[in-house]
């Protein structure tokens, strides 16, 4: 998709936003009011290349800006409040141990928790660490001393700033989207067929959010 906005100035997306759904008979929307659609536009972003990021480069392009690595000293219950972190926490995408020699360690879900806590062949040790999400913390197995780990985790955001400059463009297309789909307008039908089109050639990106 060509790039109509350049730079990341409010005025720019609003003046794109308006060019899209102006209509002699389209009502008139404020700068705080194009604020909020750009808001709601920026969380289904998200969501629709959230579900692929690790299957699509397209979508690990767009969101590059919003995978932060942070270094977290976990200390025995050896957890770590989602909350607590510096970027707004999505989802986990990998961990490693800061000091040599940089473990990986493993990231599992919770429903494996009970194969690496009691399986002989699986369970987690000093050694081969791993880290799962649940209740808003991270939270390890294996560990037994203060170990120092390097997070890489997805961010999430509704300022449509965060993102990277090609990504303006589509984000000014879903607000006038959800402007049109507000004022009922015919057009609205005709993006969103567009939006499935893109959505199936992607993956099936989805525009709900999930984990």
């Amino acid at each position: 998709m060509a790039v109509a906005i350049s730079g990341g100035a409010a005025t720019n997306i609003n003046a794109r936003i308006r060019q899209i759904v102006d209509r002699e008979d389209t009502a008139y929307f404020s700068d705080a009011q194009l604020l909020m659609y750009t808001q709601m536009a920026t969380d289904e972003f998200l969501q629709q290349y959230y579900t692929i990021f690790e299957a699509s480069q397209d979508a690990r392009d767009k969101l590059e800006g919003l995978v932060k690595t942070e270094t977290v000293s976990f200390a025995s219950p050896f957890t770590k409040q989602l909350n607590t972190l510096a970027s707004t926490y999505y989802r986990l995408l990998s961990a490693r141990l800061t000091s040599s020699p940089k473990t990986s360690v493993k990231v599992i879900q919770l429903a494996d928790y009970s194969a690496y806590l009691n399986d002989p062949f699986n369970k987690a040790d000093a050694d081969n660490p791993v880290i799962y999400e649940e209740g808003g913390f991270l939270k390890t197995l294996g560990l037994t001393a203060t170990t120092s780990i390097d997070l890489t985790y997805l961010s999430y955001t509704t300022t449509w700033t965060e993102l990277t400059n090609h990504s303006f463009e589509e984000i000014a297309q879903i607000a006038a989207r959800k402007i049109l789909q507000t004022l009922g307008d015919p057009r609205y039908q005709l993006m969103q067929a567009e939006v499935l089109e893109r959505n199936t050639i992607l993956g099936g990106g989805s525009t709900k959010r999930g984990k």
